[in-house]
């Protein structure tokens, strides 16, 4: 088990975690994110890898799983948890290790990256606009929190903060000239928010591609125009209200996507780039191919046997 011991509360910290896998019959050996030798421990042979945590703890866990055959499952600890309901994996986690011996193994995409900095895997997705500088100022606001020592809330006040700040942002926000193909064909134009995803929602739980598979070979293409602004105002409206909305824009899905960045923030699930000790030219191109089954995921059994 690869656990961050920020995430979540003390409820779940290394000792209850530990001793509820031993209750359930398995045999583990835990790692702190926080600590380092988590990638050698990654190494070491094991029929499962548990990674218990956010999106972003599950993120560094799934790189180092990619093409070993090692399966991975989640315990959901953070806020947004894309990745974790994307996967299947709902309930608290001790609901969710009592399920894992009937658990089922299924295939994941995962998405390769190309650009200035090298090569990096994605497993939400990647883009830029509004999403992108939302996730820079959500960074920033996190940041003031902890200086300041606020009083903790909900995990559904938190995500309310977030999208309240989205829509916010929204309001003003300056739609972007981008040049993009997919698949080879030219679909550059300005752009509010685009969204290159694997799975159905990103940032603070939004579904924006609400018919995303994720063992398809294929992402989802999203974007918002400024002809769109409306419609996602709405969108949002309604999900502030607690009202369910499904993201009434189109999707197009690819294999294979090319842009050319000028110096806009960009965002690889939940990273930014660039970072501010990197000073890349004044332009780059960005390639993002899709990785078919590279990841092999344990999901839970959907109830326990009687």
């Amino acid at each position: 088990m690869i656990h961050n011991p920020k995430a979540g509360d003390a409820k779940h910290g290394q000792k209850e975690l530990m001793a509820a896998l031993a209750k359930a019959g398995h045999q583990a050996t835990y790692q702190s994110t926080k600590q380092r030798g988590y990638k050698k421990a990654l190494k070491q042979p094991a029929d499962l890898v548990l990674a218990a945590g956010g999106d972003g703890t599950v993120t560094k866990v799934a790189c180092q799983l990619i093409d070993t055959g090692i399966p991975l499952s989640v315990l959901p600890l953070g806020t947004a948890n894309n990745l974790a309901r994307s996967l299947g994996f709902a309930g608290s986690p001790e609901e969710i290790i009592a399920r894992l011996d009937g658990g089922k193994t299924r295939a994941f995409d995962v998405g390769k990256a190309r650009g200035p900095w090298g090569e990096r895997y994605l497993f939400e997705g990647a883009g830029a606009g509004l999403l992108a500088d939302y996730v820079q100022s959500a960074k920033k606001e996190k940041k003031k929190k902890k200086k300041k020592r606020s009083k903790e809330i909900s995990k559904e006040q938190e995500m309310t903060r977030h999208v309240s700040l989205l829509r916010r942002m929204l309001h003003d926000y300056l739609p972007l000239k981008w040049k993009i193909r997919i698949d080879g064909k030219d679909i550059s134009s300005r752009y509010i928010l685009w969204e290159a995803m694997n799975i159905r929602s990103v940032g603070p739980a939004l579904y924006l591609a609400p018919w995303a598979a994720t063992k398809d070979g294929e992402f989802d293409f999203v974007c918002v125009r400024e002809g769109d602004r409306p419609v996602l105002t709405r969108h949002l409206d309604a999900r502030l209200a607690g009202k369910k909305s499904r993201f009434p824009l189109p999707t197009r899905r690819f294999r294979k996507l090319k842009t050319v960045w000028e110096k806009s923030i960009f965002h690889f699930d939940d990273n930014l780039w660039p970072e501010k000790k990197q000073k890349p030219g004044s332009t780059s191109e960005i390639e993002i191919t899709v990785k078919p089954s590279a990841l092999l995921i344990l999901q839970p059994e959907t109830s326990l046997r009687a």
